[in-house]
């Protein structure tokens, strides 16, 4: 005996016949709002990025600056990745394909999340690379005025950006939000400690320490480099963690888990759980191992799985549970 059934949120379809009077829609919830609101999210940040990397490009090339030069093609490169993050979302959700990807495109998500941090990462790879080199050769001079008003500019927008994405993305359990938030923060610290700098600069400049302002465009280059280097990488392991099906975290096993257990400990029966996260899905297998003298009838069956999927609905993301029963421990 070894009856199994998989449900998938929507927009799929739930791969079973009767729930024995439960309705659908009590473990089931609609994404449709939640998809509108994640790709009205990503265009905002999409021309909000690319304000800021002409603003960067020609304050960069008015103050004679590096840093915001710099600031301003790692806006250009993220607006790219911005559009390439809406091709994914739009991808992720067309079903028009699904013959062809049987269970799901949840995966898109964390690869594009890889290749997006791997060029952040090179970015500054890059950049750091360069200044360093200006570091060795004298510095650079620049213009500070131009370069305060730009980075006080971008300071302030960026943190209100970051801000809007991260009050979104609430109501979104969306690896693509997540990642697009982490490059706005990403580009506030990076405003604000260009701020910082160039006002020192500013300070300093005809005093004793004034030898010391051609090193700091490249100066803060080489810092900002060095700790915005941070957010891509986090992204990248968390994003490789889904890529290789690591088990999940406690806030996700926890709940499903009790449910097993009490639904286990009323039939007298063992019980396997395994469940990973890819992208904006969960994906839940729970084998219960019933006696032989114990036979269940499909309501009751039905009746387990309407408790995990009422319980998953809680974590605000889209899943897959397949509930399967048998005599035989082999199959646990």
């Amino acid at each position: 005996m070894r009856p199994s059934v998989s449900w998938l949120s929507p927009p799929f379809i739930v791969t079973t016949s009767n729930t024995a009077g439960y309705p659908l829609s009590v473990a089931l919830f609609d994404y449709t709002e939640r998809v509108m609101l994640e790709r009205k999210v990503l265009l905002i940040s999409i021309w909000a990025t690319l304000f800021f990397a002409l603003l960067g490009v020609v304050f960069g090339i008015v103050s004679e600056s590096s840093m915001i030069i710099f600031d301003g093609i790692y806006s250009l490169i993220c607006v790219g990745l911005s559009f390439l993050s809406l091709l994914v979302q739009k991808q992720i959700e067309c079903h028009k394909d699904d013959l062809n990807f049987p269970f799901g495109k949840a995966h898109f998500e964390p690869l594009l999340i890889i290749f997006k941090s791997l060029a952040l990462i090179g970015m500054c790879l890059f950049s750091a690379t360069i200044a360093v080199a200006d570091i060795l050769a004298g510095g650079r001079e620049i213009s500070a005025g131009p370069a305060i008003i730009y980075a006080l500019i971008a300071t302030i927008g960026c943190f209100v950006v970051t801000g809007y994405i991260q009050r979104k993305s609430r109501c979104v359990a969306s690896g693509l939000l997540e990642a697009e938030k982490n490059q706005w923060l990403g580009d506030s610290l990076l405003s604000l400690g260009v701020l910082l700098g160039f006002t020192v600069s500013y300070m300093i400049a005809g005093g004793e320490f004034a030898w010391l302002v051609p090193y700091t465009d490249p100066g803060m280059v080489v810092i900002a480099s060095s700790f915005f280097i941070l957010f891509p990488l986090r992204s990248f392991f968390e994003a490789a963690r889904e890529m290789i099906f690591c088990q999940v975290d406690d806030e996700f096993m926890v709940p499903i888990d009790n449910i097993a257990q009490s639904i286990a400990n009323d039939y007298d029966a063992e019980y396997k759980l395994r469940m990973i996260s890819v992208g904006r899905e969960l994906t839940i297998e729970v084998n219960f191992l019933l006696a032989v003298d114990r036979p269940l009838s499909v309501s009751e069956m039905d009746e387990m799985r309407v408790l995990i999927a009422i319980a998953v609905k809680e974590m605000n993301k889209r899943y897959w549970i397949n509930v399967s029963f048998t005599n035989s421990k082999l199959w646990l």
